[in-house]
């Protein structure tokens, strides 16, 4: 959905290296970033947030970010949302999920920004994606993206947890290195072979 299509701005970059690392975590999801990385600007938070919520306001949208304490990138978030669906008639809750996916794609289309790379599996009662875009107008900037979706069973919504991570398009370790750490955890999900039914 276009709710999880946010905001890509470009940044001065900054040499990975090997550091201790620090677990960055919220509900459902966590992924580990150099122990001496700082939280990301209030102002940048919000920012994400407005962007999360800008084509449905009812979305609910918790995010913790870092980035290092002297550049503005690489930078990280973990973010988990929830989304009510409108449904004309009753939907496997696999249909929901994959038209919410195919939003996110045409949303990313629509924005300018370049697929670059993208993989999808099924698990439990869920679907993970992993995408990694560009913009086509901006300097060469990657987002490296990894979520999980899934159908809640008790809140008849799309929920989805993600580790996001934006670098310098030559510079890409530190981030693979933060979705390589990530836990992505679907709870409380409806099967994928059940209906989901409009409120």
């Amino acid at each position: 959905m276009r709710p999880l299509l946010l905001l890509l701005l470009t940044m001065p970059a900054l040499p990975a290296c090997k550091k201790d690392r620090a677990v960055i975590t919220i509900d459902g999801v966590s992924a580990s970033v150099p122990d001496d990385w700082v939280p990301m600007d209030e102002e940048r938070v919000e920012q994400l947030r407005e962007a999360a919520r800008s084509s449905d306001p009812s979305v609910e949208v918790a995010m913790v970010g870092r980035r290092p304490p002297n550049a503005k990138m690489p930078w990280m978030y973990v973010q988990r949302t929830v989304i009510r669906p409108h449904l004309a008639k009753p939907l496997q809750a696999a249909k929901v999920i994959d038209g919410t996916l195919n939003e996110l794609k045409g949303a990313l289309t629509e924005s300018g920004l370049e697929l670059v790379s993208s993989t999808s599996s099924s698990a439990p009662e869920s679907r993970e994606t992993c995408f990694v875009t560009k913009s086509k107008t901006t300097a060469p900037v990657l987002n490296h993206t990894c979520m999980r979706l899934w159908v809640g069973q008790k809140s008849k919504a799309v929920h989805t947890v993600s580790v996001v991570c934006l670098a310098m398009v030559d510079e890409p370790a530190e981030c693979q290195r933060v979705l390589d750490s990530r836990q992505l955890t679907a709870s409380n999900a409806l099967p994928l072979d059940q209906d989901l039914s409009p409120d």
